[in-house]
């Protein structure tokens, strides 16, 4: 029998290799030294499936482009780099994703006076509420979803503990979520709005927070998707790379 067993799981393995990822550019509304444009980069593979079991591995990257500090007509200069490095194992239900993970997460400066850098290391569980993909109404419609928002929440405890693992920071745990709200649809066209928190609790009992959100309009293009928005951050209090109060508009492929 558990040779059985053995062999009914082994043949239920898959190696997809499926890619997923995006690329993305936007311009801040008030440039200055920090904040002129903004990139991030995205990519993720399923090396292994196995019945609702899944395995995720990703990479992720946003940077910041300003202006020169010593030549402010100089434009596109790069000053801080924002790596995310993530494995993850996931079980598929029908409503969506439970998730086991880990994410490195670190922060360099580049061609700046200060080249320091912070890292952290996070184990992370959490959800992901992912429906199944509906067909594209043929005329207007409200609230496609009926008014359920998608979306996804985590908690993050940053260890193992010690400086070759956490450098620059004193978070003791974490909470980030996200909703994604459609407002409209047409075709393959949809438009809502989308609110990202986060909050992170420090190990000498402080708290800071991040709160940003985005207005969007997307285009379903078959092999992907291309989304145009306005995102705002309403509050950062984190110490890295703090956003409060700035805006920037742009366009991200998603594959």
């Amino acid at each position: 029998m558990t040779s059985l067993l053995l062999l009914a799981a082994a043949a239920s393995v898959e190696f997809p290799m499926e890619p997923h990822g995006l690329l993305g550019v936007y311009k801040f509304f008030e440039s200055d030294v920090a904040h002129f444009v903004y990139a991030e980069i995205e990519a993720r593979v399923m090396p292994l499936r196995s019945g609702r079991f899944e395995t995720r591995l990703g990479l992720r990257m946003d940077t910041y482009m300003g202006e020169s500090w010593n030549n402010p007509d100089m434009k596109f200069n790069i000053y801080g780099g924002h790596w995310n490095i993530t494995a993850e194992l996931g079980w598929r239900t029908g409503w969506g994703l439970a998730r086991l993970y880990t994410d490195h997460e670190c922060f360099h400066n580049i061609d700046m006076p200060d080249t320091l850098s912070e890292y952290m290391n996070n184990i992370k569980t959490g959800v992901v509420y992912d429906p199944p993909d509906r067909e594209p109404p043929e005329s207007p419609v409200l609230l496609p979803t009926s008014g359920i928002p998608e979306g996804w929440a985590s908690v993050g405890l940053y260890r193992p503990r010690g400086e070759g693992f956490q450098k620059g920071h004193d978070f003791d745990w974490s909470l980030q979520g996200g909703l994604d709200v459609p407002l409209a649809a047409y075709r393959r066209w949809t438009g809502g709005l989308r609110y990202v928190p986060e909050f992170f609790f420090h190990t000498d009992g402080d708290t800071s927070s991040r709160h940003h959100a985005l207005v969007y309009g997307r285009y379903d293009a078959g092999p992907g998707e291309i989304e145009f928005h306005v995102t705002h951050y309403i509050r950062d209090t984190q110490p890295f790379r703090r956003l409060e109060g700035e805006t920037f508009a742009g366009f991200r492929f998603i594959w």
